[in-house]
């Protein structure tokens, strides 16, 4: 009898697509960057996605997005995002700012998050 092998969702792979993803918007945080809650259709995974634009800069957007608990998803309050993704062991960062670049990552994201426009 053959075992069957389970493929990993692409959701783990940093890129997902907003038709893949039940989405829950939670507001701005007091640093105006909007959080979300989204689960992944495919696998049922939870994200904290976190999003900063800078109005005034060309293609400075950027967002940051982590798996977290159904506990965790439930419970999130805007203004504690960025502390819960910087405390994840890895989550993916994205957007204009990094030229549309999708990477994993760790760690603070205060670096990411000071003004800059991405690559011409």
């Amino acid at each position: 009898m053959s075992q069957q092998v389970e493929e990993p969702c692409p959701c783990l792979e940093g890129e997902t697509y907003f038709q893949n993803l039940e989405h829950r918007a939670l507001g701005m945080d007091s640093a105006d960057g909007e959080v979300s809650v989204d689960k992944c259709k495919r696998c049922g995974r939870y994200w904290l996605h976190y999003l900063m634009e800078y109005e005034y800069l060309s293609r400075s957007g950027r967002w940051f997005r982590g798996v977290v608990t159904p506990k965790v998803a439930a419970t999130v309050k805007s203004d504690d995002a960025r502390r819960i993704i910087e405390s994840l062991d890895y989550y993916f960062r994205g957007g204009s700012a990094f030229g549309g670049k999708v990477t994993k990552t760790r760690g603070t994201l205060g670096p990411w998050l000071v003004p800059f426009s991405g690559p011409d």
